[in-house]
């Protein structure tokens, strides 16, 4: 794609508006307390979907099309999960994390369980959010080369240098202002794309799911004895309803949003939105992924199931191809300021919260005399660290799809999700289970850790002894490795040294609301 002058111009004043917003709100960062949670004091609409536009990023922007066109319907029922997310996270999660006055959820582990634990945790999210900058990173920089022919290089430097630049100086502020307003522009560039593409062919919806179950993507099976089976309504809901409970509530990334709000009702109306929203571009973006399957259909003259077998293994560039090559010139510029919208507030949220972890839970921490005035200065190096890793990690990233066969939402399920059960292991065991000290709730993490690398490696650490097996479809990776966590603590609670008094005053669920 030869991008025209207005789409030039669009683009460059997305980039330039960021970068003001960021000189902005440099002015008011004199603090921790402001520069990671806003001084307490932000809307919870923006926060609601700030979450939403942080969690959501441009791999599911790019990808989720793209498994749509590839494999159907199937992933798209995870939205079901929100129903049951809402109300599990707003009694549960919100009051307990709402009613200690911290900056960094692990701040909670060190109270329930001890330094060590809150160690690990800290430890364990900075590696998992470095590599899911990295991987936010590739996808976005994938999916504008695929539009505009710009080498990788070029496009992973330019976005992960602008991001770094406006959160390190604008602080949890910028990131969710920035965040609520790309957004808008995401959920606006979703629901666009059906709209034009209804116009243009003269066919809608009905018409195009008319096409698409003839290609036998229409079809779902409701649930599967069979763990090789890739998707299943039942399985993907339980998938979804898990990643939810732990990133809301051991995953600093959206802990640290709510945190930024005044009030336990706040936070809860944040998660209101949070879900409302992502109900609106999920929805958007399974029907987006509809229409581009129908409008290249039409173009190609070919039999459905003829093209189903020549558009599957590109799906993901589709949706990009789409963008560059049929939108009228502006509202191409337009989309790909929504795609970069995608990327740019998950990594700004991503890094913030790195820096918030690192200044709250190392640097503060163990600081020496003399340096209590440092922490700024420490956050904003940090930000930095963490953005210059994450272009590094995009590069690896890079290096590793071109040596497998996955598809960006199988690489996502694969290598970023490890870690997320196990994390939310620790802190369910401790709001839960009253008998589970540290030493239980270590050896229920190491078991969920290790439940999540057989499920996900299944195919190839199996093949030796199962040569035609498919493996453990992603889909269970968090159930299996959230039950695992959560069983192992619970029985080993039985036989090693309970929590003290103090730790067990941090399970008072439902105080502060």
């Amino acid at each position: 794609m030869l991008l025209s002058t207005l789409d030039l111009v669009v683009i460059v004043a997305y980039f330039a508006g960021l970068s003001l917003m960021g000189l902005y709100f440099s002015k008011r960062q004199t603090s921790e307390e402001t520069y990671f949670v806003g001084n307490r004091r932000m809307p919870w609409l923006l926060v609601g979907v700030s979450v939403m536009a942080t969690l959501v990023s441009t791999v599911s922007y790019v990808s989720l099309p793209g498994e749509m066109i590839r494999n159907g319907i199937g992933y798209f029922t995870s939205v079901l999960a929100l129903f049951l997310v809402v109300p599990a996270v707003n009694r549960l999660i919100i009051p307990a994390l709402m009613r200690l006055p911290v900056t960094s959820v692990y701040q909670y582990y060190e109270t329930r369980f001890g330094g060590s634990t809150r160690t690990l945790a800290a430890v364990v999210f900075i590696v998992m959010r470095l590599v899911w900058i990295g991987l936010i990173i590739y996808t976005a920089s994938f999916a504008v080369a695929e539009m505009t022919g710009w080498s990788m290089t070029t496009v992973i430097l330019l976005l992960g240098v602008i991001t770094t630049f406006y959160t390190t100086i604008g602080g949890a502020e910028a990131t969710i202002w920035s965040g609520f307003l790309q957004g808008l522009l995401l959920m606006g560039g979703a629901l666009f794309i059906p709209v034009y593409v209804a116009l243009k062919t003269g066919v809608g919806p009905w018409g195009w799911w008319d096409v698409f179950s003839q290609a036998g993507r229409g079809h779902v099976p409701v649930f599967s004895f069979d763990p090789s089976t890739r998707v299943s309504i039942v399985g993907i809901i339980i998938t979804f309803f898990c990643w939810h409970l732990c990133t809301h509530g051991a995953d600093q990334v959206a802990a640290q949003r709510y945190l930024s709000t005044s009030s336990v009702r706040s936070a809860r109306s944040s998660v209101w939105v949070m879900a409302l929203s992502t109900l609106i571009l999920m929805s958007s973006l399974m029907f987006a992924g509809l229409a581009v399957f129908f409008f290249y259909w039409q173009q190609s003259g070919l039999t459905v199931e003829r093209f189903q077998e020549k558009i599957a293994p590109v799906a993901d560039a589709q949706m990009p191809a789409f963008i560059a090559g049929e939108l009228p010139s502006g509202v191409s510029g337009l989309l790909l300021a929504a795609l970069l919208a995608a990327a740019m507030s998950s990594l700004s949220g991503g890094m913030n919260s790195v820096s918030s972890v690192v200044t709250t839970d190392f640097f503060d921490r163990f600081r020496s005399p003399g340096k209590e005035g440092k922490s700024v200065a420490v956050a904003m190096t940090s930000t930095i660290v963490s953005g210059a890793m994450g272009i590094g990690f995009a590069f690896a990233v890079t290096a590793l799809m071109a040596a497998v066969e996955w598809n960006l939402v199988d690489l996502i399920e694969r290598i970023n999700h490890l870690f997320v059960a196990p994390l939310g292991g620790l802190f369910f065991a401790g709001v839960l289970f009253r008998r589970v000290g540290a030493a239980a709730a270590l050896i229920g993490f190491a078991a969920g850790v290790l439940t999540s690398f057989l499920v996900s490696f299944s195919e190839t650490l199996f093949s030796a002894f199962f040569p035609d097996s498919a493996g453990i479809s992603f889909m269970w990776i968090m159930p299996a490795s959230f039950i695992a966590s959560l069983g192992v603590s619970y029985i080993a609670g039985h036989f090693l040294p309970p929590p003290t008094a103090k730790q067990l005053a941090a399970l008072r669920v439902g105080e502060g609301e």
